[in-house]
């Protein structure tokens, strides 16, 4: 049996665990290295690309579909599985036309997840449900589905913020309350908006009470 090396490119501590952990129940997988950012990622394509990449969307700095960019720069032959809360059709596009073989959202089951990533390693594109529905009526012409808002993948840590935020709570004293930095608890706050379709604090407190997540 082949050994199948992996490297997660995710700025969530949580998701990073939860494939760690995935990943260890299977003997063909071997994680190869975790990433949050550009800067840690591309080391890997310079020195021990993996067979596979696990890239989100959603990134502090470049985007990830910047940073797939760069990878199939650097490595034309790097198999890339986008994983990542964000159904949104141009999303979709852009990743299948920069090169990922496949786009997965993070709703899926374990045992999807698994097999996303043995068909991406056998060169196989692969999709989730609702991504497929996607790329069909892309092809078609047809316009978008209706999709209100991302779909949610907020951390324990970000719904904490984000109840702190619903309760008029400023940016400096929830940084205060959580132990991070000002500038983190902005970026928090600016990933919180994007996965909620929100602008204003106001209406990232309504969308909450709304989804219930408050």
């Amino acid at each position: 049996m082949n050994t199948i090396t992996v490297l997660v490119v995710d700025d969530h501590p949580i998701v990073r665990q939860g494939i760690r952990s995935l990943l260890s129940n299977y003997p063909e997988f071997h994680l190869l290295g975790e990433a949050e950012n550009e800067a840690q990622t591309i080391p890997f394509f310079q020195n021990n690309p993996p067979d596979v990449t696990l890239l989100d969307i959603s990134l502090p700095g470049e985007s990830g579909l910047d940073i797939l960019y760069r990878i199939r720069q650097l490595s034309p032959a790097a198999k890339v599985l986008m994983l990542t809360s964000y159904d949104d059709q141009e999303y979709v596009m852009e990743a299948l036309r920069t090169g990922a073989l496949g786009y997965i959202l993070k709703n899926v089951s374990d045992e999807m997840l698994v097999q996303a990533i043995q068909a991406v390693y056998r060169g196989e594109r692969t999709f989730s449900p609702q991504v497929t529905e996607q790329v069909i009526r892309r092809a078609l012409g047809q316009p978008a589905a209706s999709s209100p808002t991302p779909l949610l993948a907020l951390d324990p840590e970000e719904r904490q913020i984000l109840r702190l935020l619903a309760e008029g709570t400023s940016n400096s004293d929830i940084a205060n309350v959580m132990y991070m930095s000002d500038a983190t608890v902005k970026r928090k706050v600016r990933q919180i908006f994007a996965v909620l379709g929100v602008q204003t604090r106001a209406q990232a407190a309504a969308e909450a009470v709304r989804r219930g997540l408050v």
